[in-house]
């Protein structure tokens, strides 16, 4: 059976192997089929250890131009490209709108000389770091480049919904993909132990880059005496490592936040099974899909409300709390409240594990998207 849909994105990631070897499966028997084109392996901050046999689906891998300018990778793949035109199947832009593979084909499309229908598999955000910095330039390019998406708008959520509206950009034939993970790893959990005996253990899995997720901030906000009292994990590593070791060492919480490293998947679902709280104090952050592992792992959380799918995989006071990382009145409240309400944790795991089977079910989500596209071959 020929192809269905492309989807044109930058590398390759455990989350989306995970996502494709999901859709593949569940497309068989089915109209519908599709393709996977990475542009790259990798990108320099951005390197899985991914056994390629793993990958059950068709996909082909670019190896065009490619240069890290700071926070933005720029990709050429001319080969890639021209293959993906004479497939004149349509294509899902599932990289960044601003990458310039993807800007390439939207202008191709804008003069004409592609007929390939474009949709778009968008996390916007408009309370991201770069989404709140004021560049006109950059507004014109975002929105001349949404204008030629003449398919369907592919988004994770509800944050999505408003930032098309705050960019006053029209969208239609929205469908719905939030980030899912691997059920395999994260869905067995082993129960949620709540010892009022012991410390509660927060967990945080971040990129240790303070001024995206705010970790520092969020351990300068609570203050010392409620970290005294807690164990604090934090999984990942990044640029602001040496900056928290020193305030930790300056501060002797040196028993109390603890730095794991880089962790596989499977040792950080050992680790959701072994805390109490998920926390993430991210200033920007699209569509986390830690916050999804850490629901489906039954765990309560306290997140930023900078964090996209927040609006689905939290709801207030049930299975926690979201703060506002620019106000430190407001994550020392929140954070209180939930160590106030140990008594409810129970239930906030169990309200946790509803929220992940209703929102984040790899089948249900996967078959609804195929059967959107049923509908439309």
């Amino acid at each position: 059976m020929d192809e269905k849909v492309i989807f044109f994105t930058n590398i390759i990631a455990p989350y989306r192997v995970n996502l494709f070897n999901n859709l593949e499966e569940l497309r068989k028997g089915t109209r519908f089929d599709f393709e996977v084109y990475f542009m790259r392996r990798t990108e320099s901050n951005r390197n899985w250890t991914i056994n390629m046999e793993d990958l059950n689906f068709k996909y082909k891998i670019g190896n065009g131009f490619y240069l890290p300018v700071k926070n933005y990778f720029f990709h050429f793949n001319p080969n890639l490209l021209l293959k993906v035109i004479r497939s004149k199947k349509e294509i899902i832009l599932g990289a960044s709108w601003n990458n310039s593979n993807v800007l390439f084909l939207a202008l191709l499309k804008s003069i004409g000389l592609i007929k390939n229908r474009l949709s778009v598999w968008s996390e916007a955000n408009y309370l991201t770091k770069e989404s709140q910095q004021k560049n006109k330039i950059r507004d014109k390019l975002r929105n001349w480049f949404f204008s030629k998406i003449d398919g369907n708008f592919i988004i994770p959520g509800k944050m999505s919904e408003i930032s098309f509206e705050q960019w006053n950009i029209p969208t239609r034939n929205i469908i719905l993909l939030p980030n899912l993970i691997s059920n395999e790893i994260f869905g067995q959990t082993m129960g949620y132990n709540n010892d009022i005996n012991k410390e509660p253990v927060l967990f945080i899995v971040a990129r240790l880059e303070e001024n995206i997720k705010g970790i520092l901030n969020f351990i300068k906000a609570i203050g010392i005496d409620n970290i005294k009292k807690i164990q604090l994990n934090i999984a990942g590593t990044g640029r602001s490592l040496p900056d928290y070791i020193s305030y930790i060492k300056e501060n002797n919480l040196d028993g109390h936040i603890h730095f794991l490293g880089n962790l596989t998947q499977q040792a950080i679902s050992s680790q959701y099974n072994q805390s109490n709280i998920f926390v993430l104090p991210s200033y920007s952050d699209p569509s986390p899909l830690t916050l999804v592992e850490a629901i489906t792992s039954g765990l309560p959380v306290l997140v930023s409300e900078r964090c996209g799918n927040h609006f689905e995989a939290v709801e207030e006071g049930k299975n926690g709390y979201t703060f506002d990382p620019f106000s430190p009145d407001d994550i020392k409240k929140k954070f209180e409240k939930m160590m106030n309400e140990r008594n409810r944790w129970d239930d906030f795991s169990k309200n946790s594990k509803v929220l992940a089977k209703q929102r984040f079910n790899n089948e249900e989500v996967l078959k609804g998207f195929i059967n959107f596209y049923l509908k439309e071959l």
